[in-house]
């Protein structure tokens, strides 16, 4: 086992289907290895990401929460909350991709760690995004009550929280949005009316759309959504990720709100091992906002 999981260690360009069954068949062999992999990257980052092309960790991620291993929730949580760009550097692009649902797929009963990384302000935005739709994943899946979650939307939105980040305001609002936002209309709207939510992502004319329909629909719509769903089949997940077929200069990030409707329709997906000629996200945006890039285009 130790052989085979060291063979999918770096990304090469070929997707290992063979490789990840086998460790699928033999998964009680596989999972200490897998979680010594988490283990490692916790413990040392930079040591652990000794090739550009390391992507054994994504692999784990997803095979550990196909598996159900709940010992990965408390690891992932801590690498999540890494201060700065850790967390971009580790997962690239990925950090858009499905952590939400690995999260709730090794969900140990404890939403605390969640909430925490949520209300991290030196947590990378996008992993605190990935929390809020973890407890939406939850909540579709009988882990967390759909009251338990408004209530706690709603004290996000009301103090809550020690800064003001727009981006993650607005994937509350978006999570609020696929639950039905009935009972945080006004607090939702006071968030617009103080300019405190990327618009680009969610405007308010999406939560009255949503109003205008009834409860039962959007939960149902929603839950139907494959970004709600817990992860059970890490091949089919993977497979057809772009840069299983692309070359890297062909390959483009592609930075989005998880939780927007519209990726209820799943497309090719950015390799975060394989580094392209691109602005990097912390600079400047190439069109002249004066935003960061990951702030403005890359959107």
């Amino acid at each position: 086992m130790k052989l085979l999981v060291e063979s999918i260690r770096y990304h090469d360009r070929k997707f290992p289907q063979d490789e990840l069954q086998q460790i699928i068949d033999r998964k009680e062999e596989a999972i200490p290895y897998l979680l010594q992999i988490m283990t490692e990257l916790k413990q040392d980052d930079v040591s652990f990401l000794d090739h550009s092309s390391r992507f054994d960790h994504i692999y784990a991620i997803y095979l550990l929460a196909q598996f159900r291993v709940k010992e990965l929730y408390p690891l992932l949580i801590d690498i999540l909350s890494m201060p700065g760009d850790a967390t971009e550097t580790i997962f690239g692009d990925a950090i858009t991709e499905d952590i939400g649902r690995i999260l709730a797929s090794v969900y140990d009963g404890d939403p605390e760690p969640l909430f925490r990384l949520i209300e991290n302000p030196d947590a990378d935005e996008y992993a605190r995004g990935q929390a809020l739709i973890a407890v939406v994943v939850l909540v579709f899946n009988q882990q967390i009550t759909r009251e338990s979650a408004m209530d706690y939307m709603k004290q996000l939105m009301n103090g809550k929280l020690s800064d003001t980040n727009y981006y993650v305001n607005a994937e509350i609002v978006c999570c609020c949005n696929n639950l039905y936002p009935e009972e945080v209309y006004e607090d939702i709207k006071q968030l617009y009316e103080r300019d405190e939510v990327e618009t680009f992502i969610i405007g308010m004319d999406s939560i009255d759309g949503t109003l205008k329909r009834t409860k039962e629909d959007i939960l149902q719509e929603s839950q139907r959504f494959n970004n709600y769903a817990y992860i059970d089949d890490t091949i089919a997940e993977l497979q057809g990720w772009a840069c299983f077929h692309k070359s890297p200069s062909q390959t483009l990030p592609k930075l989005r709100s998880a939780t927007k409707q519209s990726l209820s329709i799943r497309t090719p997906k950015y390799n975060p091992a394989v580094k392209a000629e691109k602005t990097g996200r912390n600079e400047p945006c190439p069109c002249g906002s004066g935003k960061k890039y990951k702030k403005c285009c890359s959107k």
